[in-house]
């Protein structure tokens, strides 16, 4: 065998698996938009148009995924996570081979059985070691949590989203979202989610409206969060995928302290009829990140 039929036969497996990335499910993700900033001053954003409910046990990636915790975890104790990421190629993930998207490199959503513990961190890679990433959260339930990774290699730019899970010590909880809760309230304060369609057929996306406001009814002034004014996810009963919102309106803040009164509007597209629990993530003021539940049902 020559050496330029071995050079092609080598090569192969590495185009294969370049347009394997680029024909991946989800559409190319424009995560350079010139109306945002990111921490580094540099130019970042995902846009919105992210409605369509991800079901990862139906839709795989080509990367690999190990995902562990040293030691037994605890309700109300600090976990410390390690992952290790390898590519198609199984060359490792490194920092550089990440995009920057809504300010972050990944983006790990982590959300326990009952969907009541809602975790949203992104995982920081290791200085000595390529492909190894690291995070810490604190649980605050026993039982199993399911983890999903939201990101976009710099090779093809589409997005990448991974499953994992992780058990904590104890009795676990039980008891799930069965009725439709469209308020909540924290506080002096008052978050609103209201349908803009009644409901929608299978397949439909259905508008959602958010509001935030005082005991007055005067809108609260959100402050970005990774590069938006508010985030939104969905998470179905079985914990299978998930669906990453982003507000509709072209309100975008062009710096950080940049803030925005009145409504937002999410698009959502339920996969099916059934209980979705949707975690609303925005900073008001000075204070630290606020987690807002809601609960939708969609379908007879």
């Amino acid at each position: 065998m020559n050496s330029s039929l071995k050079a092609i036969l080598f090569a192969v497996p590495f185009i294969g698996g370049y347009y394997l990335m680029r024909s991946l499910p989800v559409s190319p993700c424009d995560f350079l938009h010139a109306e945002t900033y990111n921490a580094e001053g540099a130019i970042d954003y995902c846009g919105p148009g992210d409605s369509l409910f991800v079901d990862l046990s139906l839709r795989k990636w080509p990367l690999t995924l190990d995902f562990r915790s040293p030691n037994e975890l605890h309700p109300g104790q600090s976990g410390e996570f390690e992952l290790d990421i390898r590519q198609f190629d199984g060359t490792p993930l490194a920092e550089t081979d990440v995009a920057l998207s809504h300010t972050r490199r990944i983006h790990l959503l982590a959300v326990d059985q009952t969907l009541s513990d809602y975790h949203h961190v992104h995982p920081e890679p290791d200085a000595l070691h390529d492909g190894v990433w690291r995070f810490s959260l604190t649980p605050r339930n026993s039982g199993r949590y399911a983890v999903f990774l939201d990101f976009i290699p710099t090779r093809s730019p589409r997005r990448v989203l991974l499953t994992s899970s992780f058990e904590v010590a104890g009795q676990p909880s039980v008891g799930k979202p069965n009725r439709e809760s469209l308020a909540f309230s924290s506080g002096k304060r008052e978050f609103k989610l209201e349908r803009l369609d009644q409901d929608v057929t299978d397949g439909g996306e259905l508008k959602l409206l958010f509001t935030a406001t005082d005991q007055e009814g005067k809108p609260l002034r959100l402050r970005p969060v990774m590069g938006a004014f508010a985030h939104m996810v969905a998470f179905d009963s079985t914990l299978k995928g998930f669906a990453h919102l982003h507000p509709e309106e072209n309100v975008l803040p062009a710096e950080k302290s940049d803030s925005h009164e009145g409504t937002l509007t999410f698009a959502f597209t339920p996969p099916k009829p059934g209980f979705y629990r949707l975690w609303a993530q925005v900073r008001i003021g000075r204070e630290p990140e606020t987690f807002i539940p809601f609960d939708l049902k969609t379908g007879s």
